[in-house]
């Protein structure tokens, strides 16, 4: 099974994290898929939105001494510890079929305490060790909007990648740095790739009006046009800028908004998602 599946961009505000919670949230809780979110991006916000959705943990008690499971076990084990850590200290179960392995909330796992060959290995180690693709039907990794130890970690272990891009005029920009980015990865890793490839599940446009203007349908198809000859894979399914609820919190999902237009957005690109990601698996 192919389903490891990192979402990032190197810019940005592209809508990389709602992406990735709102789809594990559907195919979790409407089509009954066992779900693993893994968060690598040091802001943890997609960590934060479902603590809060469950109930788990709240804003207030963010920065308290709570002992939850946490993907520093993964790369910290923890000082004199010369045992595994087992599955419960990573892994928080918030449903039956949604589990995540949250960021850490209290403390940055710092860069200059990870960083090296063994320890960028230690995902791509935990996944097959505890057979993880064979537990879940969709792994999926929310990475930071940077080149840096998270990154290269959280692509050493995926299979795919998803691209989420806003039409504007920097977004040229941050897709050609990514995929210089994967390339570079490629090169400097190729022995882990050989017999674990890593491809490209498409760039899907982010924040688009439900009536957009000529001006972002055209920078849409400048995009595509020039990627026409690279064969980048495209999402057919936009998605759509979503209105700000004054109340809302990182806990407010779609499903949860009176936005009927909104839900059923987020539900095509789900199913699209699905499809995709089967092809490589037929």
């Amino acid at each position: 099974m192919r389903n490891v599946i990192a979402f990032l961009n190197m810019k940005g505000g592209v809508c990389k994290t709602t992406l990735c919670k709102e789809i594990g949230f559907y195919l979790a809780e409407k089509r009954a898929k066992r779900i693993l979110i893994i968060d690598v991006d040091p802001q943890a916000n997609c960590t934060q939105s479902f603590l809060e959705r469950y109930d788990i943990i709240n804003s207030e008690l963010i920065n308290k001494d709570i002992n939850l499971p946490s993907i520093q076990k993964i790369f910290s084990p923890g000082a004199g510890r010369l045992d595994e850590p087992k599955i419960e200290e990573i892994i928080l179960k918030l449903s039956d079929n949604l589990h995540i392995v949250p960021g850490e909330l209290r403390t940055i796992f710092m860069e200059r305490e990870t960083a090296g060959g063994a320890a960028e290995q230690r995902l791509y180690n935990f996944i097959d060790e505890y057979n993880i693709k064979g537990e879940y039907d969709y792994v999926l990794i929310d990475c930071p909007p940077t080149y840096s130890f998270y990154t290269i970690t959280a692509l050493l272990a995926s299979d795919l990648y998803l691209i989420p891009v806003t039409p504007d005029a920097y977004s040229l920009l941050g897709v050609d740095l990514l995929q210089q980015v994967i390339e570079r990865l490629k090169s400097n890793y190729r022995v882990n790739f050989q017999n674990h490839p890593l491809d490209n599940l498409g760039i899907i446009f982010t924040k688009i009006p439900k009536k957009p203007g000529s001006g972002i349908r055209n920078n849409i198809e400048q995009i595509m046009e020039a990627y026409e000859d690279k064969e980048m894979p495209f999402f057919q399914n936009q998605y759509l800028k979503a209105g700000k609820i004054p109340t809302s919190k990182l806990s407010t999902f779609i499903s949860d908004r009176q936005d009927e237009s909104l839900k059923n957005n987020i539900e095509v690109i789900s199913e699209e998602f699905m499809n995709k990601v089967g092809e490589y698996n037929e």
